[in-house]
């Protein structure tokens, strides 16, 4: 059985790891509509279609290939663009969801009439299979000041597709935090969402000091204090946000440091021993 879901995977030199994320949607207790994968100029664009296409037809999936290499934003404005679903879902070639994902996610949008839903991510899913706990009295409500407290990777996110707003293509990273910021920005799209605290999407790697692009923190760090002036300018976001917002991103640019620090420290260790 399908549900009417459009999944939408950017990818850029990753066909190491798309089988993987590939396989995790096909694995779905509740199977998505259709899957566009999009890849953003890759040096491997081949081995990735031919990986695409050797899934079975139980699924439409969609492969693009962009010649150029453009970014995470416009590879999913791609996907985005091409979905014919109700809902839109996204999941990065790195990345994988836990098998019930699609069914407890889109069971709640539809039940609840909802533009949009977040859920927790596992930043290490070597460790962990996801939560088991499922207690839709733990929900609660999304506001535009939610993004600011946290980082919802896209893996985690659910949206209507007719509230869908495209990611910036200015924005090399902080991205996916300006969109979220957007779609519930009442002066843009004004969602009416909820937040699930049950981990069901993960990668297998800490979220700082490995490849991909967490690994350069400064540019994280810039990418977001950017995003932040963008909303402000463009009205997406109060004063009083943009101040938080800025306060918060200042004040963990340095423990991010520290974290990458003794990470680096520790592997310098382990290779020495």
């Amino acid at each position: 059985m399908n549900c009417d879901v459009s999944v939408v995977i950017p990818t850029y030199n990753s066909s190491g790891t798309l089988r993987r994320a590939l396989d995790s949607i096909y694995g779905q207790s509740l199977v998505p509509r259709e899957i566009i994968v999009v890849d953003d100029g890759s040096n491997d664009w081949e081995q990735s279609r031919l990986i695409a296409k050797s899934f079975p037809d139980t699924i439409a999936l969609i492969f693009i290939q962009l010649e150029i290499n453009q970014g995470v934003s416009t590879a999913r404005n791609t996907g985005i663009s091409s979905a014919r679903s109700r809902y839109l879902a996204f999941l990065d070639s790195d990345d994988i969801w836990h098998t019930d994902k699609l069914a407890i996610q889109y069971s709640l949008m539809t039940r609840r009439n909802l533009d949009l839903s977040v859920h927790k991510y596992g930043k290490d899913m070597t460790s962990s299979s996801g939560d088991k706990r499922h207690r839709e009295s733990s929900l609660s409500s999304l506001s535009s000041w939610h993004p600011l407290f946290r980082h919802d990777n896209a893996a985690t996110v659910m949206v209507l597709r007719e509230k869908m707003v495209l990611f910036d293509t200015s924005l090399r990273r902080g991205e996916d935090f300006k969109c979220w910021m957007e779609l519930l920005s009442k002066h843009r799209s004004g969602c009416r969402g909820v937040y699930l605290p049950r981990v069901l999407a993960g990668s297998f790697k800490p979220s700082i000091g490995y490849s991909g692009l967490s690994q350069d923190v400064r540019a994280m760090h810039l990418s977001r204090m950017q995003a932040l002036r963008k909303l402000i300018h463009e009205g997406g976001i109060s004063l009083p946000q943009y101040l938080v917002g800025s306060y918060l991103e200042t004040a963990k640019y340095p423990i991010r440091n520290m974290i990458l620090w003794f990470r680096n420290r520790s592997i310098s260790r382990r290779r020495l021993a």
